[in-house]
Protein backbone atom coordinates (compact mmCIF):
# COMPACT_ATOMS: atom_id res chain seq x y z
CA UNK A 1 0.00 0.00 0.00
CA UNK A 2 1.96 2.87 -1.75
CA UNK A 3 1.30 5.55 0.99
CA UNK A 4 0.88 8.21 -1.76
CA UNK A 5 -1.65 6.67 -3.42
CA UNK A 6 -4.06 6.54 -0.74
CA UNK A 7 -6.67 8.86 -0.85
CA UNK A 8 -7.98 10.83 2.72
CA UNK A 9 -11.11 12.57 3.19
CA UNK A 10 -11.70 14.44 6.46
CA UNK A 11 -14.94 15.15 8.35
CA UNK A 12 -15.48 18.52 10.63
CA UNK A 13 -12.69 20.98 9.23
CA UNK A 14 -11.69 22.97 12.58
CA UNK A 15 -8.15 23.46 14.58
CA UNK A 16 -7.72 19.76 14.86
CA UNK A 17 -8.39 18.67 11.78
CA UNK A 18 -5.36 20.46 10.91
CA UNK A 19 -2.99 18.40 13.13
CA UNK A 20 -4.81 15.33 11.51
CA UNK A 21 -3.89 16.67 7.93
CA UNK A 22 -0.07 17.68 9.02
CA UNK A 23 0.43 14.19 9.64
CA UNK A 24 -0.87 13.18 6.19
CA UNK A 25 1.51 15.12 4.76
CA UNK A 26 4.38 13.97 6.64
CA UNK A 27 3.50 10.11 6.15
CA UNK A 28 2.30 10.89 2.21
CA UNK A 29 -1.71 10.19 2.08
CA UNK A 30 -3.08 12.43 -0.19
CA UNK A 31 -5.69 14.56 0.98
CA UNK A 32 -8.59 14.42 -1.59
CA UNK A 33 -12.08 16.11 0.32
CA UNK A 34 -13.08 17.69 3.20
CA UNK A 35 -16.70 17.93 4.88
CA UNK A 36 -18.08 20.37 7.15
CA UNK A 37 -21.73 22.23 7.67
CA UNK A 38 -20.05 25.35 8.16
CA UNK A 39 -19.63 27.63 5.61
CA UNK A 40 -16.69 29.49 6.92
CA UNK A 41 -14.64 26.38 8.10
CA UNK A 42 -15.17 25.30 4.59
CA UNK A 43 -13.76 28.79 3.28
CA UNK A 44 -10.89 28.70 5.47
CA UNK A 45 -10.00 25.25 4.66
CA UNK A 46 -10.08 25.16 1.11
CA UNK A 47 -8.06 28.26 1.44
CA UNK A 48 -5.61 26.41 3.12
CA UNK A 49 -5.84 23.47 0.77
CA UNK A 50 -7.01 24.57 -2.53
CA UNK A 51 -7.04 21.35 -4.38
CA UNK A 52 -9.12 19.56 -1.97
CA UNK A 53 -12.96 19.31 -2.65
CA UNK A 54 -14.92 20.59 -0.17
CA UNK A 55 -18.54 19.35 0.97
CA UNK A 56 -21.47 20.02 3.16
CA UNK A 57 -22.29 17.38 4.08
CA UNK A 58 -20.54 14.40 4.73
CA UNK A 59 -22.05 11.53 3.42
CA UNK A 60 -21.92 13.11 -0.21
CA UNK A 61 -18.24 13.09 0.11
CA UNK A 62 -18.65 9.17 1.40
CA UNK A 63 -20.29 8.64 -2.28
CA UNK A 64 -18.73 10.17 -4.33
CA UNK A 65 -15.14 9.92 -3.84
CA UNK A 66 -13.06 6.64 -3.29
CA UNK A 67 -12.28 7.42 0.16
CA UNK A 68 -9.16 4.88 1.84
CA UNK A 69 -8.77 6.81 5.15
CA UNK A 70 -11.49 9.18 6.96
CA UNK A 71 -10.66 11.05 9.84
CA UNK A 72 -14.15 11.98 11.48
CA UNK A 73 -12.76 15.88 13.55
CA UNK A 74 -16.19 16.95 14.74
CA UNK A 75 -17.95 17.08 18.06
CA UNK A 76 -18.47 13.78 19.82
CA UNK A 77 -22.04 13.46 19.71
CA UNK A 78 -21.39 13.10 15.89
CA UNK A 79 -18.62 10.48 16.10
CA UNK A 80 -20.84 7.32 16.21
CA UNK A 81 -22.55 7.84 13.13
CA UNK A 82 -19.62 9.36 10.78
CA UNK A 83 -17.31 6.26 11.72
CA UNK A 84 -20.67 4.17 11.12
CA UNK A 85 -20.98 5.23 7.92
CA UNK A 86 -17.11 5.50 6.50
CA UNK A 87 -16.93 2.21 7.13
CA UNK A 88 -20.28 0.99 5.92
CA UNK A 89 -18.93 2.94 2.39
CA UNK A 90 -15.61 1.11 2.45
CA UNK A 91 -12.90 3.13 4.39
CA UNK A 92 -9.81 1.22 4.58
CA UNK A 93 -9.02 3.07 8.22
CA UNK A 94 -10.90 5.64 10.33
CA UNK A 95 -8.66 7.60 12.64
CA UNK A 96 -11.33 9.42 14.89
CA UNK A 97 -10.70 11.93 17.47
CA UNK A 98 -11.20 11.63 21.46
CA UNK A 99 -12.98 11.04 22.88
CA UNK A 100 -14.26 7.65 20.99
CA UNK A 101 -18.20 8.33 21.79
CA UNK A 102 -20.15 10.10 24.69
CA UNK A 103 -21.51 6.67 25.92
CA UNK A 104 -19.98 3.22 26.33
CA UNK A 105 -23.39 1.97 23.68
CA UNK A 106 -22.03 4.31 20.91
CA UNK A 107 -18.66 2.72 21.43
CA UNK A 108 -19.34 -0.84 21.01
CA UNK A 109 -21.64 0.34 18.15
CA UNK A 110 -18.17 1.82 16.61
CA UNK A 111 -16.46 -1.52 16.43
CA UNK A 112 -19.27 -3.98 15.95
CA UNK A 113 -19.70 -1.91 12.31
CA UNK A 114 -15.64 -1.21 11.42
CA UNK A 115 -15.17 -5.65 12.80
CA UNK A 116 -18.21 -5.82 9.85
CA UNK A 117 -16.95 -4.35 7.37
CA UNK A 118 -12.89 -4.96 7.78
CA UNK A 119 -12.26 -1.32 8.98
CA UNK A 120 -9.15 -0.32 10.71
CA UNK A 121 -10.31 2.11 13.59
CA UNK A 122 -7.75 3.77 15.98
CA UNK A 123 -8.90 6.52 18.16
CA UNK A 124 -6.47 9.61 18.80
CA UNK A 125 -4.92 9.12 22.11
CA UNK A 126 -1.42 9.89 20.29
CA UNK A 127 0.25 10.62 23.46
CA UNK A 128 1.15 7.28 23.70
CA UNK A 129 3.74 7.93 21.12
CA UNK A 130 5.20 11.23 22.80
CA UNK A 131 8.27 10.56 23.86
CA UNK A 132 8.43 11.74 27.20
CA UNK A 133 5.95 8.56 28.16
CA UNK A 134 7.78 6.22 25.98
CA UNK A 135 11.13 6.79 27.37
CA UNK A 136 9.65 6.73 30.44
CA UNK A 137 7.60 3.43 29.88
CA UNK A 138 11.07 1.87 28.98
CA UNK A 139 12.46 2.69 32.09
CA UNK A 140 9.71 1.05 33.79
CA UNK A 141 9.88 -2.04 31.77
CA UNK A 142 13.83 -1.91 32.61
CA UNK A 143 12.81 -2.49 36.01
CA UNK A 144 14.24 0.99 37.20
CA UNK A 145 12.08 1.56 39.65
CA UNK A 146 10.99 -2.61 40.24
CA UNK A 147 7.55 -3.59 40.33
CA UNK A 148 4.79 -0.90 39.93
CA UNK A 149 2.46 -0.44 42.66
CA UNK A 150 0.61 2.62 41.25
CA UNK A 151 -0.38 5.29 38.77
CA UNK A 152 -1.01 8.70 39.02
CA UNK A 153 -2.66 10.78 36.42
CA UNK A 154 -3.81 14.65 36.70
CA UNK A 155 -5.24 16.63 34.02
CA UNK A 156 -7.74 19.42 33.78
CA UNK A 157 -10.43 19.94 31.70
CA UNK A 158 -13.55 17.12 31.88
CA UNK A 159 -13.63 13.72 31.70
CA UNK A 160 -14.99 13.37 28.49
CA UNK A 161 -12.48 16.20 26.82
CA UNK A 162 -9.41 15.70 28.97
CA UNK A 163 -9.66 12.95 31.17
CA UNK A 164 -9.90 10.29 28.20
CA UNK A 165 -5.99 11.06 27.27
CA UNK A 166 -5.26 10.74 31.45
CA UNK A 167 -7.18 7.58 31.17
CA UNK A 168 -5.70 6.30 28.16
CA UNK A 169 -2.02 7.03 29.46
CA UNK A 170 -2.68 5.13 32.59
CA UNK A 171 -3.95 2.13 30.71
CA UNK A 172 -0.74 2.77 28.37
CA UNK A 173 1.45 1.93 31.53
CA UNK A 174 -0.35 -1.06 32.86
CA UNK A 175 -0.20 -2.98 29.88
CA UNK A 176 -3.18 -2.73 28.82
CA UNK A 177 -4.33 -4.72 31.63
CA UNK A 178 -8.55 -4.99 31.92
CA UNK A 179 -10.08 -2.68 35.03
CA UNK A 180 -11.97 -4.94 37.77
CA UNK A 181 -13.24 -2.20 39.06
CA UNK A 182 -13.74 1.66 39.50
CA UNK A 183 -14.68 3.86 42.41
CA UNK A 184 -15.45 7.20 41.31
CA UNK A 185 -16.77 10.72 42.02
CA UNK A 186 -18.01 14.09 40.73
CA UNK A 187 -18.37 17.77 41.35
CA UNK A 188 -21.12 19.69 39.05
CA UNK A 189 -21.55 23.27 39.35
CA UNK A 190 -23.09 25.92 37.07
CA UNK A 191 -19.82 27.61 36.72
CA UNK A 192 -16.16 26.42 36.48
CA UNK A 193 -12.95 27.87 38.49
CA UNK A 194 -12.32 29.92 34.82
CA UNK A 195 -15.65 31.73 34.74
CA UNK A 196 -17.57 30.10 32.02
CA UNK A 197 -20.57 28.00 32.14
CA UNK A 198 -19.60 24.52 32.36
CA UNK A 199 -22.59 22.27 32.26
CA UNK A 200 -21.83 21.25 28.68
CA UNK A 201 -18.80 21.05 26.22
CA UNK A 202 -18.56 20.28 22.51
CA UNK A 203 -22.55 19.17 22.67
CA UNK A 204 -22.35 16.66 25.94
CA UNK A 205 -23.07 16.92 29.29
CA UNK A 206 -19.83 17.94 31.66
CA UNK A 207 -18.49 17.86 35.13
CA UNK A 208 -16.48 20.36 37.15
CA UNK A 209 -14.50 17.88 38.41
CA UNK A 210 -13.53 13.76 39.17
CA UNK A 211 -11.43 12.03 40.94
CA UNK A 212 -11.98 7.81 40.79
CA UNK A 213 -9.53 4.90 41.99
CA UNK A 214 -9.07 2.48 39.29
CA UNK A 215 -8.13 -1.38 40.53
CA UNK A 216 -6.93 -3.37 37.52
CA UNK A 217 -6.50 -7.08 37.06
CA UNK A 218 -2.42 -7.49 37.22
CA UNK A 219 -2.80 -6.11 40.84
CA UNK A 220 -1.95 -1.86 40.00
CA UNK A 221 -4.20 0.50 41.31
CA UNK A 222 -4.22 3.97 39.74
CA UNK A 223 -5.98 7.25 41.23
CA UNK A 224 -6.71 9.88 38.48
CA UNK A 225 -7.71 13.26 39.48
CA UNK A 226 -9.57 15.79 36.55
CA UNK A 227 -11.07 19.38 36.26
CA UNK A 228 -10.99 22.53 38.80
CA UNK A 229 -9.37 19.92 41.47
CA UNK A 230 -6.53 19.08 39.62
CA UNK A 231 -3.22 20.56 39.04
CA UNK A 232 -2.31 22.67 36.47
CA UNK A 233 0.39 20.47 35.21
CA UNK A 234 -2.21 18.86 32.16
CA UNK A 235 -1.74 15.12 31.45
CA UNK A 236 0.87 14.41 33.49
CA UNK A 237 1.67 10.72 35.09
CA UNK A 238 3.70 10.20 38.05
CA UNK A 239 4.42 5.83 38.30
CA UNK A 240 5.11 4.64 41.89
CA UNK A 241 7.37 1.29 41.98
CA UNK A 242 8.36 -0.95 44.91
CA UNK A 243 11.93 0.53 44.44
CA UNK A 244 11.63 4.07 42.98
CA UNK A 245 9.42 6.61 40.83
CA UNK A 246 8.86 8.44 37.40
CA UNK A 247 7.14 11.41 37.11
CA UNK A 248 6.23 12.55 33.34
CA UNK A 249 5.33 15.88 32.70
CA UNK A 250 2.07 17.32 31.07
CA UNK A 251 2.34 19.65 27.77
CA UNK A 252 4.75 22.10 27.85
CA UNK A 253 3.76 23.85 24.68
CA UNK A 254 2.66 26.96 26.70
CA UNK A 255 5.66 27.17 29.25
CA UNK A 256 9.71 28.09 28.26
CA UNK A 257 11.15 24.86 30.06
CA UNK A 258 10.82 21.87 27.45
CA UNK A 259 9.00 18.44 28.57
CA UNK A 260 10.51 15.78 30.88
CA UNK A 261 10.66 12.79 32.78
CA UNK A 262 12.35 12.53 35.79
CA UNK A 263 13.59 9.14 37.95
CA UNK A 264 14.44 8.56 41.76
CA UNK A 265 15.83 5.54 42.56
CA UNK A 266 15.75 3.81 45.33
CA UNK A 267 18.73 3.85 47.27
CA UNK A 268 20.71 6.93 44.97
CA UNK A 269 20.56 10.64 45.90
CA UNK A 270 17.65 12.82 44.63
CA UNK A 271 16.28 12.91 40.91
CA UNK A 272 18.19 12.15 37.57
CA UNK A 273 15.98 14.59 34.96
CA UNK A 274 15.73 13.87 31.60
CA UNK A 275 14.71 16.94 29.21
CA UNK A 276 12.71 16.11 26.20
CA UNK A 277 12.30 18.26 23.21
CA UNK A 278 9.37 16.79 21.38
CA UNK A 279 10.69 15.92 17.40
CA UNK A 280 7.72 13.23 16.99
CA UNK A 281 4.63 14.17 15.46
CA UNK A 282 2.26 12.12 16.74
CA UNK A 283 -0.29 12.31 14.60
CA UNK A 284 2.11 10.85 11.70
CA UNK A 285 2.81 8.24 14.37
CA UNK A 286 -0.82 7.04 14.40
CA UNK A 287 -1.52 6.93 10.99
CA UNK A 288 1.90 5.64 9.83
CA UNK A 289 0.83 2.63 12.49
CA UNK A 290 -2.56 2.64 10.87
CA UNK A 291 -1.27 1.97 7.25
CA UNK A 292 1.29 -0.90 8.38
CA UNK A 293 -1.82 -2.37 10.24
CA UNK A 294 -4.03 -2.16 6.97
CA UNK A 295 -1.40 -3.79 5.41
CA UNK A 296 -0.03 -6.22 7.47
CA UNK A 297 -2.53 -6.63 10.75
CA UNK A 298 -0.68 -7.44 13.96
CA UNK A 299 -2.84 -4.31 16.12
CA UNK A 300 -2.48 -0.98 16.77
CA UNK A 301 -1.71 0.62 20.11
CA UNK A 302 -4.59 3.33 19.21
CA UNK A 303 -7.57 0.68 18.40
CA UNK A 304 -10.86 1.36 19.16
CA UNK A 305 -11.36 -1.83 21.21
CA UNK A 306 -8.79 0.02 23.30
CA UNK A 307 -10.53 3.25 23.41
CA UNK A 308 -13.87 1.04 24.17
CA UNK A 309 -11.73 -0.01 27.64
CA UNK A 310 -10.84 3.98 27.74
CA UNK A 311 -14.53 5.01 27.15
CA UNK A 312 -15.79 1.57 29.90
CA UNK A 313 -13.70 3.38 32.74
CA UNK A 314 -15.43 6.92 32.03
CA UNK A 315 -18.51 6.10 31.87
CA UNK A 316 -17.92 3.58 34.96
CA UNK A 317 -16.38 6.61 36.98
CA UNK A 318 -19.84 8.80 36.39
CA UNK A 319 -21.61 5.35 37.29
CA UNK A 320 -19.98 5.28 40.31
CA UNK A 321 -20.54 8.69 41.38
CA UNK A 322 -24.68 8.39 40.44
CA UNK A 323 -24.61 5.02 42.12
CA UNK A 324 -22.81 5.99 45.25
CA UNK A 325 -20.95 3.00 44.75
CA UNK A 326 -17.75 0.87 43.96
CA UNK A 327 -18.34 -0.56 40.19
CA UNK A 328 -17.11 -4.08 38.68
CA UNK A 329 -16.36 -3.76 35.53
CA UNK A 330 -17.38 -4.95 32.63
CA UNK A 331 -19.76 -2.36 32.69
CA UNK A 332 -23.83 -3.04 31.08
CA UNK A 333 -24.98 0.29 30.67
CA UNK A 334 -24.94 1.38 27.39
CA UNK A 335 -26.03 5.54 28.30
CA UNK A 336 -24.44 8.15 29.80
CA UNK A 337 -24.83 8.57 33.36
CA UNK A 338 -24.24 11.81 33.92
CA UNK A 339 -27.19 11.86 31.54
CA UNK A 340 -29.43 9.72 33.81
CA UNK A 341 -27.90 12.37 37.13
CA UNK A 342 -29.11 15.37 35.20
CA UNK A 343 -32.56 14.33 34.59
CA UNK A 344 -33.21 12.48 37.75
CA UNK A 345 -30.58 12.24 40.39
CA UNK A 346 -30.64 9.45 43.24
CA UNK A 347 -32.50 10.84 46.34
Amino acid sequence: MDPKAVRVGVMGCGLIARAHVRGYQEVGPKLIAGADTSASQRARFRQEYPDVTMYVDYREMLEKEELDLVSVCTWPPFHEEMVVAAAEAGAKGIVCEKPMAVNLGQANHMVQACEQSGTKLVVGHQRRFNRRYVEAKEALQRGEIGELIEVFGNCGGDLLTDGTHNVDLIRFFVDDEPAVWVMGQIDRQPWGRFGYERSRRYGHVIENSAFARIQFRNGVRAILQVGDIAEPEYQYIALQGKEGRIEISGDRHRQPEPSWWRIFRAGEEGWIKHPIEEDVNAFAREIEELIRWIEQDGGHLLSGESAKADMEILMAIFESSYRRARIQLPLDVNEHPLEALVKEPLA
